[in-house]
């Protein structure tokens, strides 16, 4: 067992993938990644991060709108890339 980012990491082997991990418990803002499986740790490492940096961007996005509207007073729908054609 070991504990990641606040989600509990069990090790759970079977013939086929020796290095199986299952996360048996998470807080209820990461609840989508109970009980998931991943090959390895770093492969599980690695989505639990993913997950965190995607959520930190769209915040982000959010404060920029908040800091336009406080600073020049402009209100802005959806900041969001342009898509490329």
């Amino acid at each position: 067992m070991q504990k990641y980012k606040n989600i509990i990491i069990e090790y759970t082997p079977t013939d086929n993938f020796p290095e199986l991990v299952t996360l048996t418990k998470t807080p209820k803002n990461k609840s989508t990644f109970m009980g998931r499986k991943y090959i390895n740790i770093t492969k599980a490492m690695t989505a639990i991060d993913t997950f965190i940096a995607e959520e930190l961007i769209a915040r982000g996005g959010s404060k920029v709108k908040e800091e336009l509207v406080e600073l020049l007073g402009i209100e802005v729908e959806d900041i969001t890339p342009a898509e490329e054609e």
